[in-house]
């Protein structure tokens, strides 16, 4: 123990040796007033460092928080955890985007709090969102522990961590009406034949995405008017359900119809080319003989596809701006063509490469800039005004909102979903505008009405 300076003091404490045989020292520098008040310090400090244990190898001691956080992924998280691959994914992520710039090169046993509130600073000015934030404390609280357990640090510098005040203003989507999520379903068989079996059946049950796409035939219950949800799709594989629980879903006579329709379309199709079915097909699928699930993304770019054609795409302003110039650059008066050129007569005041040039973007953009534009702009004609959130996650939601709106049990709806009830009320379970109304009819029909409508003046 030493006073380097007046009223800071630098211990140092021998940690015995590690587990490659090398003598090791901790070394620590505190704030203390008095020569006994710094004593006081250094027998917590030796104390501490002397009940971790042997102190790592080397190349762990000295492990970067880039090799480290990669480290805690595929080693504890995906092997000894068994999390998803989209987990591990969306983690990797997240950490090189908002943590590498500034801690990456470190070393882990260098991190202290103030570094761990710059970072998330970091994400609280760049308007993020809470859910965003708790994402990112949600991978670094759990991986200090593991450091410290596996001895590469002795301090867990999020041991008191709280998250900041996000500066991000939510705005709130809310589930379809029932007329709202017919008229989408409609359009769907339209627009986007190829899933619009799967949008009824996501509206019907509140199965998930990765659920509905990895159901097989063999899970449908005909003689008990039953689905059996076990399993789902990641990526390209199968995985059990989000919950790791299966559910056994009762349903309707006419869903049950459309699925039987559904499957026998399926097998005609299959039958016309020659193609052997395979023996257990999933239900939904763009495969002849049934033998791979139709894609997640695919369902999700079609039914992106139909929330233009209805005018409730979720877009940035900025995205929609650009998408218009592109338009508005297509449709420019063509110019001449060059003397000699051969080839189709121009579609366009620019090409597709030349506006994405212009934009600063890819060709390929250009393509889908122009017809999302078009999409959006023959909504405006047909005179839609809508404004509610036609996703996939909205079908589940819409299922909550409505079993709850009917009455129904909220164990039975939770458990109906495949979650426990407070998850379904943070998360599904959303006041629609016809609810909001029906509130406000109740609470008008006491005030004015009721034996509380005596006028107070």
């Amino acid at each position: 123990m030493r006073e380097i300076r007046p009223g800071v003091w630098e211990f140092v404490a021998t940690t015995g040796r590690s587990l490659d045989g090398r003598p090791e020292r901790a070394y620590r520098t505190v704030a203390a007033g008095s020569t006994d008040a710094a004593a006081r310090e250094l027998f917590a400090f030796v104390t501490e460092v002397r009940s971790t244990g042997p102190a790592p190898r080397k190349d762990l001691r000295d492990l970067t928080m880039d090799d480290a956080v990669a480290l805690f992924l595929e080693e504890h998280l995906a092997g000894e955890k068994g999390r998803e691959e989209r987990t591990i994914t969306d983690y990797r992520r997240l950490h090189a985007r908002w943590f590498t710039p500034l801690l990456g090169r470190r070393r882990v046993r260098d991190i202290d709090e103030a570094m761990i509130d710059r970072a998330f600073g970091r994400m609280r000015a760049a308007g993020l969102s809470r859910s965003r934030l708790n994402h990112a404390k949600s991978l670094y609280a759990p991986f200090f522990r593991w450091a410290k357990s596996r001895r590469i640090i002795t301090r867990n510098p999020m041991a008191e961590f709280r998250l900041p005040t996000s500066t991000y203003v939510s705005k709130e989507r809310m589930p379809p009406e029932v007329h709202e999520l017919s008229l989408l379903l409609t359009e769907a068989v339209a627009a986007a034949p190829e899933v619009a079996p799967l949008l009824a059946l996501g509206a019907v049950t509140g199965m998930r995405r990765g659920e509905l796409v990895g159901l097989r035939r063999s899970r449908i219950r005909w003689g008990e008017q039953r689905l059996l949800v076990d399993t789902a799709v990641s990526g390209k594989g199968l995985k059990s359900t989000k919950t790791r629980k299966a559910l056994s879903l009762s349903v309707d006579d006419a869903t049950l119809a459309m699925l039987r329709r559904h499957c026998n379309e399926v097998d005609e199709r299959a039958a016309l080319v020659g193609v052997s079915p395979d023996p257990d097909p999933f239900v939904f699928t763009l495969s002849l003989d049934g033998s791979e699930p139709i894609a997640a993304d695919f369902v999700t770019k079609r039914v992106a596809v139909l929330k233009e054609r209805l005018g409730i795409e979720d877009k940035k302003p900025d995205t929609i701006t650009r998408e218009d110039e592109a338009l508005r650059l297509f449709r420019q008066e063509a110019t001449d063509r060059p003397v000699g050129m051969t080839g189709p007569a121009p579609k366009g005041g620019m090409s597709h490469r030349e506006i994405g040039a212009a934009l600063g973007r890819s060709e390929r953009w250009a393509a889908f800039a122009i017809a999302s534009a078009e999409r959006r702009e023959a909504a405006g004609r047909r005179g839609l005004s809508l404004a509610f959130d036609g996703s996939i996650l909205a079908l589940r939601k819409f299922t909550s909102s409505e079993l709850l709106d009917a009455g129904l049990n909220v164990s039975m709806v939770a458990q109906r979903q495949g979650h426990g009830p407070q998850v379904l009320v943070k998360h599904y379970a959303k006041a629609r505008r016809s609810s909001d109304r029906k509130a406000a009819e109740h609470l008008g029909r006491l005030i004015h009405e009721g034996r509380l409508s005596s006028d107070p003046s």
